[in-house]
């Protein structure tokens, strides 16, 4: 062994990149916890890439089979229930992290010279995390996926010049659709991973090219060296990470990630919300109307984020210390606490949407297709099946109609004369086979109440 691990070091330099990293390296004298950050979020990045190879072997990117073949993933799928939960809140979890080490930097000045690629490279990081929770949560193809990524890609539209062009590009047309699912699951499993992996191994080498930042002092004093990475911070390292991966399992095995119904285009009513780290910018949104909306949606984020490429060379002052550096630590809280508040106020902000019909698993073509049509319809906006719809007017349950699907088809085209329909408009308008269609899924939506009323006896 003592052989092998010798020609692996002479061809590889595994050991003495391992020695160089962590047994003889000696960060300086006065790093904390909080230099912990930006490990928990390798952590996590290494849970998210695990997870999501999981959910890959089983999603298919077709709107026609993708909200269906995540739920028979979580159903049929040993442990796919939990793949999708610690991916979903590991998405999140990602951005505090990386959120959390940008700002212990920024405050700890540890952007400063020589360690300004190390800073851009992260600020680069921080933006292809965002990149990877608006892309992903289009994928599921529930109706808070369609919706909030076609918010997304309007607030895209918005820019000033190319704004069309690159909501043209992202869409891939007018409108979100089939070709945006395409083009989100590529950007989300190909793009995104090699410029992040690409992103972080400069990262890295830049860590290890210039080491830790000292705490306090000026840039340019000489460092005194403290304890020797390894044992001492790698200790506290693992302590933290196994602390986040012991949350992020926790919250994955006792809750499930959220689905909605299937995403419903022509539903018109539906009041999107996007996921909570892009609620701030919804809330700011509110704020700018009119003509003033691309203050909101372009200049102020792209004036923060041109503003954190330039920090190492627009801040001047040679102090790391954050007591030394009122005004940046003060424009620094302002910001952070601006960002806290919309956020909070945009997460606050719940919509009131109405509960749709869902269906199960292992329906036919026909019966999707009434299903579609009976949300498309709104049937619900009169009639109730189990908990969902209306009880205010007295039209019969859905799930209680126990007529063939030629009758229906019949009824619905002119429901004059029909007990119980006196007051229901016709749907002649809608085309025979749609009705048909209708019927069918109403005869297996009674079918199903049925046999779950005789389980509940």
């Amino acid at each position: 062994m003592r052989r092998v691990a010798a020609w692996l070091d002479d061809r590889l330099g595994v050991g003495s990149f391992l020695r160089a990293s962590f047994t003889e390296k000696r960060p300086p004298r006065g790093i904390g916890w909080l230099r912990t950050l930006g490990f928990a979020a390798l952590t996590i990045l290494v849970l998210q890439v695990l997870s999501g190879i999981a959910i890959a072997f089983h999603y298919v990117p077709s709107t026609a089979l993708a909200y269906d073949s995540i739920r028979a993933m979580e159903q049929d799928v040993p442990g796919g229930r939990f793949a999708r939960a610690l991916h979903y809140f590991g998405a999140s979890a990602f951005v505090v992290a990386v959120a959390l080490h940008l700002a212990r930097v920024f405050f700890t000045g540890a952007y400063k010279a020589p360690r300004e690629l190390t800073w851009l490279t992260g600020v680069g990081l921080f933006v292809v995390v965002l990149a990877f929770g608006f892309t992903g949560y289009l994928l599921p193809w529930d109706q808070k996926a369609y919706f909030a990524t076609r918010v997304g890609t309007e607030i895209a539209g918005k820019a000033p010049l190319v704004g069309a062009h690159v909501r043209q590009i992202l869409n891939g047309g007018d409108e979100v659709g089939a070709p945006t699912l395409t083009r989100f699951y590529v950007i989300h499993v190909v793009l995104l991973p090699l410029a992040l992996f690409a992103l972080l191994g400069l990262h890295l080498f830049l860590i290890q090219r210039h080491g830790v930042s000292p705490p306090g002092g000026k840039v340019g004093d000489p460092v005194e060296p403290g304890d020797p990475y390894y044992p001492n911070h790698t200790a506290k390292e693992a302590a933290v990470g196994a602390l986040v991966a012991l949350v992020l399992f926790w919250l994955a095995a006792t809750r499930s990630a959220p689905l909605e119904a299937v995403a419903e285009p022509s539903d018109t009513g539906y009041d999107p919300r996007p996921d909570w780290y892009f609620a701030g910018l919804f809330q700011l949104l509110k704020l700018f109307q009119g003509p003033l909306e691309v203050v909101g949606s372009f200049w102020l984020p792209n004036l923060l984020l041109a503003g954190l490429v330039l920090l190492p060379f627009l801040d001047r002052n040679p102090w790391r210390h954050w007591r030394q550096r009122p005004r940046m630590t003060a424009l620094g809280v302002a910001i952070a606490g601006a960002a806290v508040v919309l956020t909070w106020v945009g997460v606050r902000d719940v919509p009131h949407n109405e509960k749709q019909l869902t269906y199960p698993l292992g329906l036919t073509e026909l019966e999707k297709e009434g299903y579609r049509l009976v949300r498309r319809l709104k049937c619900t906006e009169c009639h109730k099946a189990g908990d969902v719809g209306r009880t205010e007017y007295d039209a019969p349950d859905l799930d209680e109609i126990d007529q063939p699907p030629d009758v229906v088809a019949d009824i619905l085209a002119d429901p004059a004369g029909t007990i119980g329909s006196e007051d229901m408009p016709d749907f002649a308008h809608v085309d025979e086979a749609s009705r048909y269609a209708i019927g069918v899924y109403l005869r297996w939506l009674h079918e199903d109440s049925r046999k779950r009323k005789a389980e509940r006896r």
